[in-house]
């Protein structure tokens, strides 16, 4: 097979699909440090500005490349525009707030090596977030971006590695309308293009024996964050075709805390509340633009 169509010839790329420019000016010397012979490469969903032209130049005198948009498309938009530029390679898609660790991108790239089209790492917080409000159990933490310390997971998009040559041979892409614009809560488009490419017969391999850790903003450990982003779970689920499976996975994610089974209970009614207002909702919003 050529180089061309063989991504394990080419250097697995490591994309980061960002909108806040101060995350990849924190984050971007630790995460290069933790490659080895990969591609790093920053789409910023940006306007231009010096600022951001400044953090580019950094950017590529570490040993990687970056690249200003221009507009915010959103984060659909940007990891298609990835797909489209690479092809034929291994891509590990991390948010610009995630932490790499060498050991889980090595197997990343052994995964991929494989056989694997799509994996993905555990995603834990912070080491030194030792204690949670009282409102947050691990039912939340799907919420916030994070994995379960112990169990099974799901690929999710802050850390998901995907075969572009699988996606571009059957014409796969992520979904516009799933997709986070700027400071929005919508969610789904990692997992439903993860569905999809399982659905086309991609292999998956998941890693949770290794993890990242995905330094989020602390504002997602408020209520208010919390709540809303329940709300736009809801209607992502509505606008994924998953309204009833998607309420019992909420469901079952928030009674289901195992450290905390006292506290996850009462929260249950707060957050699925939350999440079938959103429901409500989108189905409202849709029936008000029927001609």
């Amino acid at each position: 097979m050529s180089n061309e169509k063989d991504p394990s010839a080419r250097p697995m790329v490591v994309a980061v699909c960002a909108y806040r420019l101060e995350n990849v000016a924190k984050n971007f010397r630790h995460n290069i440090s933790q490659l080895s012979g990969d591609e790093y490469f920053v789409l910023l969903d940006r306007p231009k500005s010096d600022e951001a032209e400044e953090v580019a130049e950094a950017v590529r005198a570490a040993g990687g490349s970056m690249r200003v948009l221009g507009a915010t498309n959103g984060l659909s938009a940007s990891r298609n525009t990835v797909l489209a530029e690479r092809p034929h390679h291994h891509v590990l898609f991390v948010d610009d707030d995630v932490r790499l660790d060498a050991a889980a991108v090595d197997a990343v790239r052994a995964a991929f090596r494989g056989g694997a089209q799509v994996t993905g790492t555990r995603l834990v917080s912070p080491p030194e977030l030792a204690r949670m409000p009282w409102f947050v159990t691990s039912g939340q933490f799907h919420l916030i971006g994070w994995h379960r310390p112990q169990g099974e997971i799901k690929i999710w998009g802050a850390c998901m590695g995907v075969d572009s040559a699988f996606a571009t041979a059957h014409g796969l892409d992520f979904d516009l309308a799933l997709s986070r614009t700027g400071g929005n809560l919508q969610s789904g488009e990692d997992t439903s293009f993860i569905r999809l490419m399982k659905e086309t017969g991609a292999q998956e391999r998941l890693l949770p024996g290794v993890a990242v850790v995905h330094d989020v903003d602390l504002d997602r450990l408020s209520l208010r964050y919390l709540m809303r982003r329940a709300y736009w779970q809801g209607r992502s689920e509505v606008r994924r075709a998953s309204t009833w499976s998607g309420l019992r996975k909420e469901w079952d994610r928030h009674r289901s805390a195992p450290e905390a089974p006292g506290r996850a209970l009462p929260l249950v009614p707060v957050y699925v509340g939350a999440t079938l207002w959103g429901v409500a909702h989108e189905y409202w919003a849709r029936f008000r633009s029927r001609p």
